[in-house]
């Protein structure tokens, strides 16, 4: 049987690393802000597209695996933020960013600065804690779809697309005060919160009077 050698590699010398190949890289303010959001643990959401979702799970997997290397305990551990100024997207997306949030033992802040719409209120609602802005704005619907292909594809998709809306109505009635009655009345609608909804809703922890 050929011998393997099994590679191990240190986290802190992997950051350090990726820190300094980052700073070389350098070349404009975005990319300074980028570089200080991810000391800071900090991310901000935009519009979900393809890819996001990993993207968004590639940063919260590192900084648990982060804290788990140090073994710092889950009420110790400084918080990942995640800024969401999002008019949606992707439901994929979302949907992985979403679980990313839930399997993650650090806890993960939500912010909302400005809106949070369709698959950014569904990625808001699950975070650890929630925060929003005064004015921060909110928009809840089942979003819509559209496919080809023939009769017998069509109907699997809309099989499928019907499990996946399963699955939105559960993350609301897990995360908010909305019941199931009234999800029925309201999910085939745009249905706007402000601040005030969100905290009679149950998806608002805290209403910011200060910037974190």
């Amino acid at each position: 049987m050929d011998n393997y050698e099994i590679q191990t590699f240190d986290i802190d010398n992997l950051f350090n690393t990726m820190v300094d190949n980052v700073k070389e890289d350098i070349k404009s303010f975005e990319d300074l802000v980028n570089l200080d959001g991810y000391l800071k643990r900090e991310i901000y959401l935009g519009d979900i597209s393809c890819g996001t979702g990993t993207n968004v799970d590639g940063f919260i997997r590192f900084w648990n695996d982060y804290d788990n290397k140090h073994n710092i305990p889950i009420e110790e551990r400084k918080p990942i933020k995640i800024y969401i100024d999002s008019g949606g997207g992707s439901l994929s997306d979302t949907f992985t960013i979403i679980d990313s949030i839930k399997l993650s033992k650090t806890p993960v802040w939500t912010i909302c600065p400005g809106i949070a719409y369709s698959g950014g209120f569904f990625t808001f609602i699950n975070g650890h804690k929630r925060f929003a802005y005064p004015r921060a704005s909110f928009l809840f619907h089942e979003g819509s779809t559209s496919n080809g292909g023939t009769s017998s594809q069509f109907e699997n998709y809309t099989a499928f697309y019907k499990k996946q809306l399963e699955q939105l109505k559960d993350i609301v009635l897990e995360n908010t005060n909305i019941s199931e009655e009234e999800y029925q009345t309201i999910k085939k609608e745009d249905i706007w919160y402000d601040v005030k909804d969100g905290i009679e809703k149950g998806f608002i922890d805290v209403v910011l009077k200060e910037l974190i």
